[in-house]
């Protein structure tokens, strides 16, 4: 995940410091462009005026890596990733499974730690999109709007998903995985099943 982060920073950073000294032997890659245009966690291009640019990407570093700026894109694209296809309930019971996980012991302390943990192997992640080897760059803009505002409402946590409260696990209807038979189902919901630990 950092190294994905950081080369998206650099490319951004040196595309914008080539076209500030007008270098047209630089050219980031049209994958690079569409992932910085495509991202609703970094800020609109600049104008090509050096000084705003510099001013807007100063300002975007001292924001990128603010705990609760990361913490949002993470869970963001876990929603999106794992469940645009449900409702909002089915997309908040996944952000509240991220939660939970979070806030136990067994797991990652932080909201990221939580989305990549075994995303360094391929699919040996705890969500599959973390490490099927594909960017995480969402392309269904109105399913990403649909990811973010479901992610203010978990982190705002006034309107938990009580039914899954104390989840710590899921998974789609479609599959049978050996860990589901240790756990306590809870409930279904749209296509995924939520269960606890206890």
């Amino acid at each position: 995940m950092k190294m994905k982060i950081l080369a998206l920073l650099l490319s951004v950073v040196l595309t914008g410091a080539a076209e500030a000294r007008n270098d047209s032997s630089f050219r980031a890659s049209a994958e690079t462009v569409a992932e910085v245009q495509d991202n609703g966690a970094l800020p609109p291009a600049a104008g090509r005026n050096f000084t705003a640019t510099f001013a807007s990407w100063k300002n975007t570093f001292k924001t990128m890596f603010d705990p609760h700026t990361l913490a949002r894109s993470c869970l963001a694209r876990a929603v999106y990733f794992e469940a645009r296809s449900e409702s909002q309930l089915g997309q908040l019971a996944v952000a509240t499974v991220i939660l939970n996980r979070a806030q136990d012991e067994n797991y990652p302390s932080s909201i990221c730690g939580v989305v990549y943990q075994g995303a360094s192997r391929r699919n040996a992640c705890q969500f599959s999109f973390a490490c099927d080897g594909q960017p995480d760059l969402p392309r269904n803009g109105r399913a990403w709007e649909a990811a973010l505002e479901v992610t203010t409402l978990a982190l705002a946590r006034d309107r938990p998903v009580q039914v899954v409260a104390s989840a710590t696990h899921y998974h789609a209807d479609y599959v049978d995985p050996a860990w589901s038979r240790s756990l306590h189902r809870v409930t279904k919901i749209g296509r995924h099943i939520f269960y606890t630990q206890g």
